[in-house]
């Protein structure tokens, strides 16, 4: 008996074991039968028989799309885009609290009265600034994909 079986919808440990004996050991074997086929096994009807066997495809094709979606590179569309969203959620803040930075340094080097001390809080409140506009292109361009 193949425990492949039981992920089958409505095929439990007793109806596993009758396919496995009746030579029905994966669920591609069932898939793939005819349900006259299917049908000749013991306490399983015709109905029964086409119901397991749509089941059977539909878990297949599950599995494909799966392995597909991990081959072809990981998370889905939604998954992807919500990260790009939060990213650029975090990018947004961080230039606001650069912004922030470059004006307190601003406000603090018009009233320092050396020249010197001036020039370079001056300076570095104009690279904060630089670096805050680079956080926000960054943020508007993972949005815009």
């Amino acid at each position: 008996m193949n425990d492949s079986l039981l992920d089958v919808t409505g095929v439990g440990p007793a109806t596993a074991q009758l396919l496995a004996e009746a030579g029905f050991t994966s669920v591609s074997s069932i898939a793939n039968a005819e349900p006259n086929a299917l049908a000749m096994v013991l306490g399983i009807g015709p109905v029964r028989a086409a119901s397991l066997r749509t089941a059977a495809q539909r878990l297949l094709a599950g599995s494909e799309l799966v392995s597909t979606a991990v081959a072809s590179g990981g998370p889905t569309k939604r998954k992807e885009r919500a990260k790009r969203a939060k990213r650029a959620q975090r990018l947004r803040k961080q230039a606001k609290q650069l912004r922030k930075q470059a004006r307190q340094l601003t406000k603090k080097a018009k009233s320092t009265k050396s020249k010197k001390k001036r020039k370079r809080r001056l300076r570095e409140a104009a690279k904060l600034e630089a670096a805050a506009k680079k956080a926000r292109q960054k943020s508007k361009k993972l949005l815009a994909k």
